[in-house]
């Protein structure tokens, strides 16, 4: 009688144990469905915690993944991505979670990290996953430069007999083109030879009028003033340091809008490519 009565005092509080540990993972699926994804995420974590059996371990990486990709917390939802890929049993699920992963590492830019995950995909993907693929493949090389490569990829994406979108796509890559001869260099040199010059060729016309007012404007009265003043040499001593900084801060400034230009103008052929996939 005793050995029972203490089987049950040490079997009891497990089991009590499991059920709120059970209890804890609902209600984080709960939360989660409901698109509470800040509190799923600190409810799985402490499933996590608390499971020492990992029973329900295995589950939780994955989803605090997704609810950290959810609150654009791409770095950590990254590093639990690889968490979870461990615990998948299928190619088709350790491919979904990879998948996820690039996604991670394209917004933040991390190209290389991205590039790594597409070959670490598993050979025998399903129909749907091999086109996922090629449009993370297309995502990437467009982002790297490599637009002749990621044009090939996404016009293989549309349906043969949609001709319209294949147009569109064609189209916007010509768009792009011409996005790439937009020079920095270019611009800078001309607004070194001419104050704003830099800025109309990049399309800021209020920089570039701003430019030439402010550079020529001290200039002018500099000049004017020295003529008329009785110390020429005194005056144009005190122009010059405002005449340079902003002759100066011009042309360097041209520079940086004609790359903030580029990527502005790009961003929008981009997401223009992506809606035209994605009809």
């Amino acid at each position: 009688m005793q050995k029972i009565l203490l089987i049950l005092f040490i079997l009891i509080p497990r089991i009590s144990f499991s059920q709120d540990l059970k209890q804890s993972f609902d209600f984080a699926n709960e939360l989660f469905a409901k698109k509470d994804y800040t509190g799923a995420g600190i409810t799985y974590r402490r499933v996590i915690y608390f499971d020492k059996a990992e029973i329900y371990r295995k589950d939780c990486y994955k989803n605090i993944a997704d609810c950290l990709y959810e609150t654009q917390q791409f770095e950590e939802a990254a590093d639990y991505y690889e968490l979870a890929f461990f615990q998948q049993k299928t190619d088709s699920a350790k491919a979904e979670v990879i998948f996820r992963k690039m996604s991670c590492y394209l917004i933040l830019n991390n190209f290389e990290y991205a590039e790594i995950e597409l070959l670490n995909l598993p050979s025998n993907l399903n129909a749907e996953q091999n086109n996922k693929k090629v449009f993370y493949s297309a995502v990437l090389n467009f982002s790297i430069d490599k637009y002749d490569l990621a044009k090939t990829q996404f016009l293989s994406l549309i349906d043969s007999t949609n001709a319209e979108s294949k147009k569109k796509i064609e189209q916007l890559f010509i768009k792009n083109e011409k996005i790439n001869r937009l020079n920095p260099r270019t611009a800078r040199i001309m607004s070194m030879i001419i104050p704003g010059l830099g800025q109309f060729y990049a399309g800021d016309i209020k920089n570039g009028t701003n430019s030439i007012i402010l550079t020529v404007g001290i200039a002018t009265w500099g000049i004017v003033t020295a003529i008329r003043s009785t110390s020429p040499f005194d005056v144009l001593v005190t122009a010059a340091p405002w005449f340079q900084r902003y002759y100066m801060g011009g042309y360097k400034k041209a520079e940086q809008i004609t790359i903030n230009e580029k990527k502005k103008r790009r961003s929008k052929v981009y997401n223009q490519i992506l809606d035209e996939i994605s009809k």
